[in-house]
């Protein structure tokens, strides 16, 4: 069985990260793990060189892809999302204390901050923590990235069609996050056996976090690379 084709994105990209964006696409190219799905967060100060470093890359055959607006969640307006602020998404997954308008409005602004700056219009959408919040699949269709990414898969808003794909990530700066990722990590390496694809979601600081060792194992693995489209 052959080995699965690897969907590579490197999150959270905007001003105060970028630096550490470079660094580790930097890495990611001397390892030849190309090309890359950059997701990024438009609601920032970005200078022209920040832009031109963006175009660069697109340039090169990396994607762009929108990553909600300034990656901060407004205060919580119920006990779940409460929670997930807490324990899971630590305050930056802005799309749940919004209602379906809001968010609607969040991602035609994300989008349309692409077009403004002369990228090539992005197709994918990842919205902060993979956490979509209160907007239907119907309502998705109708806004303009093609398809939405989620902890369980990607869907396909232009054909109605949802595709499961198994997820690896690296982010953990605690021992009871890297225990869990492990676990999930290594189920999600099996079903990519399966299925033929395995997301790869890299950090801009997971290299210099607990699972360090683990990502540059996995990245010292011959694979095949390919976009999300």
């Amino acid at each position: 069985m052959p080995e699965p084709v690897w969907l590579v994105s490197v999150h959270d990209l905007m001003p105060d990260t970028i630096g550490a964006v470079q660094d580790l696409v930097q890495q990611l190219d001397q390892l030849q793990v190309t090309p890359l799905t950059l997701l990024v967060v438009p609601g920032g100060a970005w200078s022209t060189a920040d832009i031109e470093w963006l175009r660069s890359r697109q340039n090169r055959g990396d994607n762009l892809a929108g990553h909600g607006w300034i990656h901060l969640a407004a205060p919580a307006r119920d006990f779940y999302t409460s929670i997930h602020s807490r324990f899971f998404s630590r305050g930056v997954a802005e799309h749940l204390p919004l209602d379906s308008q809001e968010i609607s409005t969040l991602i035609r602004n994300c989008y349309d901050w692409f077009v403004a700056n002369d990228f090539a219009e992005p197709d994918l959408y990842v919205p902060p923590a993979w956490a979509m919040g209160r907007i239907s699949r119907q309502q998705l269709r109708e806004l303009p990235f093609q398809s939405y990414e989620s902890l369980s898969g990607v869907y396909d808003a232009t054909n109605d069609l949802f595709q499961r794909l198994p997820l690896m990530g690296f982010q953990a700066d605690t021992k009871l996050r890297a225990l869990s990722l492990r676990v999930s990590n290594t189920l999600n390496i099996g079903a990519a056996k399966i299925n033929g694809r395995l997301r790869v979601a890299i950090h801009p600081h997971d290299l210099e976090l607990r699972m360090r060792e683990d990502l540059l194992r996995l990245l010292s693995t011959p694979a095949r690379c390919r976009a999300y489209d």
